[in-house]
């Protein structure tokens, strides 16, 4: 620490105190030293004996976030892999999975070091993993299908029984067929006006509308903080649908709970995940609000950002009380 830890904590907005005071006097080795915070404990208790150890930690993440300090290395566990031979990393800051790639991290084996003997090198690049853009890619094209263009052919509508009912998130254009729901639309999607031009001629099978019925029930007690997970018959038969192995994977996320799109136990490219979801033409009774990006959570959704918001809201809200 070459420069004094008074100063350094004024420029940044800080207060002055003892302790801050004494966790930057434990970098007394200068700029190239690296510790663990159970090191910078045991230096800033001689310095201030009654520190405690929430203290320091809690103050080395503040002074990291503020750009005081770097931290290095990862809160993580200690992965292996067949492949051991020497080769480089990159680790995906949203779903966190290591993956193998070449940056040339073996050319530097043979670069002169002045007094350092070089016996291997390992290169980790840190950023967004090419199946998490993938992801959002396939998120945003598939949002943006199912806003222009109408799921629903106009043969497909009049066999169906339809119906708009009022939510928390906007009218909801429903749709059901013998077999089960065919649609749920949002009130800013391509083919909810023809839903409820259909809806107003009360036809369709009687199946149908006792599932719509069902239905509704499902949506109010949903959206009255029921916790139930919605299982009604679904009807998933049009070949234009999203990868339907996808979206059933949704049901298994429980309430409150969101789960990456890796961690769906399916095996589909992650753009063609990331469009079902964006395009799920089931949305709630799939419940693909529940989908992340590793530890991002998109604010791309089927129904729009401001009611993703919504269901987060609701969701998190019943996880805190």
């Amino acid at each position: 620490m070459t420069r004094d830890p008074g100063e350094l904590l004024r420029q940044h907005g800080l207060r002055v105190t003892p302790q801050r005071r004494a966790i930057l006097q434990a970098f007394q080795g200068g700029d190239d030293e690296h510790l663990s915070a159970d090191e910078v404990m045991a230096r800033a208790s001689a310095a201030v004996p009654e520190i405690g150890r929430g203290t320091v930690y809690a103050t080395l993440a503040e002074l990291t976030e503020l750009g005081l300090l770097l931290s290095v290395g990862q809160a993580e566990p200690v992965r292996f892999e067949l492949n051991s031979g020497s080769h480089d990393h990159f680790r995906c800051r949203l779903c966190l999975r290591l993956l193998d790639i070449d940056v040339g991290g073996g050319e530097l084996i043979d670069r002169p070091l002045p007094g350092y003997q070089v016996e291997a090198v390992a290169v980790r690049v840190e950023g967004v993993c090419r199946h998490c853009l993938e992801y959002r890619k396939g998120l945003s094209d598939g949002a943006a299908m199912i806003a222009s263009t109408p799921l629903l052919t106009p043969d497909e509508l009049d066999s169906l029984a339809c119906r708009c009912h009022q939510s928390p998130l906007g009218p909801l254009g429903l749709a059901a067929s013998r077999v089960g729901i065919a649609r749920i639309a949002f009130e800013d999607h391509a083919d909810f006006q023809a839903i409820d031009r259909r809806a107003r001629t009360r036809r369709g099978p009687a199946a149908g509308r006792d599932g719509l019925r069902q239905l509704t029930d499902t949506l109010d007690s949903y959206f009255a903080g029921a916790r139930n997970q919605p299982r009604d018959a679904v009807d998933l038969s049009n070949p234009e649908r999203p990868p339907t192995a996808a979206l059933k994977a949704t049901r298994d996320i429980p309430y409150g709970h969101p789960r990456s799109y890796h961690q769906l136990g399916i095996e589909i490219p992650a753009y063609e995940c990331g469009y079902a979801m964006g395009s799920n033409p089931i949305p709630l009774t799939f419940p693909c609000h529940r989908v992340t990006c590793g530890n991002e959570r998109p604010k791309t959704y089927v129904g729009g950002t401001s009611r993703l918001r919504i269901l987060q809201q609701l969701e998190a809200a019943d996880q805190r009380a």
